[in-house]
């Protein structure tokens, strides 16, 4: 078996000076830590914290003073100001690349450009140069993205430093297609990730298998496996040689390795030594020589057909054309337990498709799984998913999926037959404390990727709960929308209906200060001015009513347009002063008091609630130049009413009348009266 390595591989200069940055500033002493992964490699992570330097995610995690190491990424400009605010000292292990790019992205700004990045969305580096293009930049991952890019005159592209350079230029030309204006390209993709992607694609031309290295959230390493697999049909993603599978290599005499930027050096040589070691297992060698025996291919990994000649206690025996016949346990043939329920079900000459798994020469039966084979051909039928695309599956939690450190990193969930992962931040929108809770439940999900190669099937709940919380938000304020609508048109409906000087029996509803606020219709609430409530000044709402009291009203002022209506209670009330009033006719006399002087005349006050005027021509039958010339405030005087007009309230006297009255009814009453002194018969005293 011959195995080569890429020319290009593993760390870059930006991990190689962000890890020696990251040393450097721990050998010095004091407290240091990287501020989030400082490259996309567990491996190393965890190699730097066995070093002393740990990984923080939240700034509020760093004490005062200590060393922080900013990841090869990049951050935003906000994050400097904080972590100066803060007084801690700075290592900055930015990628010189990513640097670069953040500064142009910036200077876009600056020069009228609207800058587009182009990108994986969720990438730390991606996030970062957002942050210096500012909120009106665009992101652009699929070409899809594009049609959602705003129309202006002035482009500028910058490029995630990683990014794939062929879907880049592919996006591109379909970007200034699509957009016509004046573009700046910014072709930030590193030179390290171009040579590694190249010599990835020139070994995978020329062997068997490839094996990428790198972690499983690095960028660049899935860009390189993506690359490959276009040029070789056999690759292999991993992190380190436990996720090799040696069934994988059986028929395979040219092995290719290549990693991702983040890659240490120690896990490619691993690798290589793994694979260079091959031929000296016994089990691999054991597998070779089975798998030409007898027609039949006997290695780890093929699915064959086999049949039931036997079974016992712990599981069943298969006949399937090779010398040694295949054992299934009871474990391996169905998901249940209950094995006494499987040996009473399982007939003798059932057939069988069963996977072969890794097993020793020296064994007297072949070790085989019919689940396996199951799920085998689940992985078959799953169907792929294009570029950006998402369906809806209905999922079965099956556990709770931990790392190393023990955080939970996702749950393990049952999907179209296969076995998928649901990260932990897409389980819910909110956090989730407690994920035993979900096992055993069944929960509608996204499947948001499907690599059947890989077995493996990731699904989301996130996009969808977003969905849902958008379309209750929606459905709600329709709902509110509508209920708006409707009393709206019960308004003006009541409004349409009620006619100015109508009376209305209502219900009051409200209290201000200045006024009662009274429905009078279903939906038509009017109000009661202060000024409206009663005859007596400075009446104060409360006296008049309290809420839920039925009180009469008059609608005075009807305002559709404004949607007011003008109430008054006073107006349903008779006015005491009209009342009053209303014993006095013209011609009585009365005795009134002199209360207040005006140019033209003086009032007199004729009852408890009645003043009116005697003109200054009514007061005297002399001519006089002011009424204080003959009365006096406080004066008792006899006023004969002349005028009266109670809609203005107004009232006329005269004490010139009231005094010609009062003298023609002495001499009636004087010549009234049977009176033998001043009776005189003239006859008589003209015959004396």
């Amino acid at each position: 078996m011959e195995i080569k390595i890429s020319e290009h591989c593993g760390f870059c200069y930006g991990v190689k000076r962000a890890v020696g940055l990251a040393l450097t500033g721990a050998v010095r002493g004091g407290k240091v830590a990287t501020f989030g992964p400082l490259v996309h490699n567990p491996q190393m992570i965890k190699e730097l914290e066995n070093k002393g330097i740990k990984c923080k995610n939240n700034l509020e995690e760093f004490d005062a003073k200590e060393k922080i190491i900013l990841r090869s990424h990049g951050v935003g400009p906000e994050i400097y100001t904080s972590i100066r605010a803060k007084g801690l000292q700075i290592i900055d292990a930015t990628c010189p690349n990513v640097r670069m790019a953040q500064q142009k992205a910036e200077k876009a700004v600056v020069d009228g450009f609207l800058p587009i990045i182009i990108g994986e969305k969720d990438h730390p580096e991606v996030k970062s140069l957002k942050k210096w293009a500012g909120n009106d930049s665009f992101v652009v991952e699929y070409k899809e993205d594009v049609l959602k890019v705003p129309s202006v005159s002035k482009y500028a592209v910058i490029v995630q430093t990683t990014f794939e350079r062929q879907k880049f230029k592919e996006i591109l030309s379909y970007l200034q297609t699509e957009r016509q204006g004046e573009y700046r390209i910014e072709e930030t993709i590193c030179d390290a990730t171009a040579q590694r992607q190249d010599a990835a694609v020139k070994l995978a031309q020329n062997v068997d298998a490839m094996i990428v290295i790198g972690g499983h959230n690095s960028a660049n390493t899935k860009h390189l496996a993506e690359i490959v697999k276009r040029y070789c049909k056999k690759v292999f993603q991993i992190e380190t040689v436990e996720e090799l599978d040696i069934r994988e290599f059986v028929y395979c005499s040219k092995i290719g390795i290549t990693a991702g930027a983040s890659t240490p050096d120690r896990l490619i040589k691993e690798a290589y030594i793994f694979m260079k070691n091959l031929e000296n297992n016994d089990s691999f060698g054991a597998l070779l020589e089975e798998s030409m025996e007898g027609g039949v291919k006997v290695y780890p990994g093929n699915i064959v057909t086999g049949e039931v000649i036997q079974k016992d206690k712990d599981g069943v025996y298969v006949a399937f054309g090779y010398m040694r016949e295949g054992f299934i346990p009871y474990s391996e043939w169905a998901d249940t337990k209950n094995a006494e329920e499987l040996l009473q079900t399982v007939q003798i000459g059932d057939k069988v498709e069963a996977k072969i798994v890794l097993s020793n020469t020296k064994d007297e039966f072949i070790r085989m799984s019919k689940l396996k084979a199951e799920r085998e051909a689940a992985w078959k039928e799953i169907a792929p998913l294009a570029e950006g695309e998402k369906r809806l599956a209905n999922v079965k939690v099956l556990r709770v999926i931990k790392n190393r450190e023990k955080n939970v990193v996702g749950l393990s969930v049952e999907v179209e037959g296969v076995e998928g992962f649901m990260p932990a931040s897409h389980v819910e929108l909110r956090r989730v404390e407690d994920f035993t809770q979900y096992v055993g439940k069944e929960l509608e999900a996204e499947i948001i990727e499907v690599n059947a190669e890989k077995h493996r099937v990731v699904v989301s709940r996130k996009e969808m709960l977003k969905a849902e919380r958008l379309a209750k938000k929606e459905e709600r304020e329709a709902r509110l929308a509508a209920a708006r609508e409707a009393k709206e048109a019960a308004l003006l409906e009541a409004l349409d209906a009620v006619e100015e000087g109508s009376i209305i029996t209502g219900k009051v509803v409200k209290i201000t200060d200045f006024g009662l606020f009274v429905e009078i219709a279903k939906g038509l609430v009017g109000l009661v001015h202060i000024t409206e409530l009663g005859w007596k000044r400075g009446l104060a709402p409360e006296e008049v009513a309290q809420v839920g009291d039925e009180v009469q009203v008059m609608v005075k002022k009807v305002d559709k347009e404004m949607k007011r209506v003008g109430l008054s209670i006073k107006a349903t009330l008779e006015d005491p002063w009209k009342v009053e009033a209303e014993q006095f006719h013209i011609g009585d006399i009365v005795t009134g008091k002199v209360t207040k002087f005006m140019t033209f005349g003086a009032i007199v006050k004729i009852s408890k609630k009645i003043e009116g005027l005697v003109h200054i021509s009514e007061i005297s039958e002399e001519r006089i130049a002011k009424p204080e010339d003959v009365l006096q405030a406080g004066q008792e005087v006899k006023v004969a009413v002349i005028k009266m007009d109670l809609d203005a309230k107004k009232i006329g006297l005269s004490i010139v009348k009231a005094k010609h009255a009062i003298d023609e009814a002495g001499y009636e009453d004087y010549v009234a009266k049977d009176n033998e002194q001043l009776t005189v018969d003239l006859a008589d005293k003209f015959e004396k």
